[in-house]
């Protein structure tokens, strides 16, 4: 069931849903989870996830049941405007989550940390407790554990009851962990971020804003990982696509 709240439209990309929300109001939008007694799952969408979605239906309908979609790919925000939607504004994972927490000390709310190995959420701990003081760090585990121990590390994250769970790297299924666990927790505001526990454990460096504006922030990754260059056809797929919606003006 889709949510309402204030300062957020939801529109959608060849049937994907897509959240707009203003820079200016992402703080209030924020602040609202945090006030609601209910489970917020927040989903980081790029390009290919959106292509992905299409074909995948448990995907498609967690994001139609995510309290908040956040496109992070310009090929959304293009297609969105191709089709003659409401242009979303994109954020970068790191600077929407840097903000979720400045709301989250200011309200004097808790954080649970989960992901990366051992030493590095540690780090990322460390990190969080230096720059957001006013956060209650309520628990961390790291990730890549074996399954026996996940019905504890759900237990503990339960008992905790942070106003955020920040989910990365070594828990398996990402969002999708997310949302065959979220039932047990309590309310309160859950994402997965890989890119967001890295550069918070030093392991990757935050993009450059000028290259986040282009869309050429993904490039390094696209160096690192050759094999990507397949989804090129995918790319392609997605603006032919883009082209039969906007003739049959869906």
């Amino acid at each position: 069931m889709e949510q309402k709240i204030a300062n957020v439209v939801r529109t959608d990309v060849l049937g994907i849903a897509v959240d707009v929300i203003k820079p200016e109001d992402l703080p209030a939008v924020i602040a609202a989870l945090l006030a609601q007694p209910q489970r917020h799952q927040v989903v980081f969408l790029r390009t290919w996830d959106l292509i992905r979605a299409r074909h995948n239906r448990s995907f498609r309908l967690m994001l139609r049941n995510a309290a908040l979609v956040i496109p992070v790919s310009k090929g959304i925000q293009r297609g969105a405007r191709f089709l003659q939607r409401r242009e979303p504004v994109r954020y970068h994972p790191f600077d929407f989550v840097i903000r979720m927490l400045n709301v989250v000390e200011e309200k004097r709310a808790s954080l649970y940390i989960l992901g990366l190995k051992r030493r590095d959420i540690l780090l990322v701990e460390n990190n969080i407790r230096r720059t957001f003081p006013g956060i209650a760090l309520v628990g961390r585990y790291n990730g890549y554990y074996s399954s026996g121990v996940e019905p504890d590390i759900v237990l503990a994250i339960k008992k905790a009851a942070p106003s955020v769970l920040l989910v990365g790297p070594g828990v398996p299924g990402r969002d999708r962990w997310i949302t065959s666990k979220q039932q047990e927790f309590h309310p309160g505001i859950y994402l997965w971020s890989g890119e967001v526990l890295e550069i918070l454990a030093d392991r990757r460096q935050r993009p450059a804003r000028r290259a986040f504006e282009r869309g050429t922030d993904t490039l390094p990754d696209a160096f690192k990982r050759p094999w990507r260059v397949l989804r090129l056809f995918g790319y392609l797929w997605y603006g032919v696509l883009l082209l039969v919606y906007r003739a049959l003006k869906r």
